[in-house]
């Protein structure tokens, strides 16, 4: 077996670094998320009976959101949920939900049955803020500040220890 040398693996990772990174393995694509406006989906209700409302251009002005992008078919998706669950309780953020390559009529029936935990959830047909993101897969997190501003990224399944440790340290911190 033969080892490389150090100097020809530091330069080797430099090089690839800019694909690495366009290809999604670092840091978001965007600092901030378009503002865009995506219905909500059809027919889902939250826990009071009202339409579950869409996202629109000040989604991301009111307070700490983390955008969830998700999809029903992703088993990582679903083995989250019970986080975004006890996340939901959480006054100082509010819960917004983006679909992924996935209908809105099943991600609906998905939310109805397992329990709804954002504020607003929409479908992104047209990749318009995964594309803005560079996303290549499901789930990812974006914890976004009130000027819409992405300040933290947590790409896979939330666990706890990430929610511990960034996103209620971050909250705690603007107190």
């Amino acid at each position: 077996m033969t080892h490389a040398h150090p100097d020809r693996l530091r330069r080797a990772l430099l090089l690839a670094a800019p694909a690495l990174l366009a290809a999604g393995c670092g840091p978001a694509a965007a600092s901030a998320l378009p503002a865009v406006t995506l219905p909500g989906l059809p027919g889902l209700r939250d826990r009071t009976g009202q339409p579950v409302p869409g996202i629109e251009p000040d989604t991301f002005r009111r307070g700490f959101a983390l955008l969830n992008i998700w999809a029903s078919w992703c088993p990582y998706c679903r083995s989250e949920h019970g986080i975004l669950e006890e996340l939901a309780g959480d006054r100082r953020l509010r819960l917004v939900g983006l679909v992924w390559q996935d209908k809105a009529e099943t991600a609906a029936a998905y939310l109805a049955q397992r329990g709804n935990p954002f504020h607003a959830v929409a479908l992104d047909a047209d990749g318009v803020i995964a594309g803005a993101l560079r996303q290549r897969g499901v789930p990812s997190s974006y914890l976004v500040d009130g000027t819409g501003a992405i300040i933290a990224r947590h790409p896979g399944a939330l666990t706890e220890e990430w929610v511990r440790t960034v996103l209620k340290s971050r909250l705690s911190a603007s107190i």
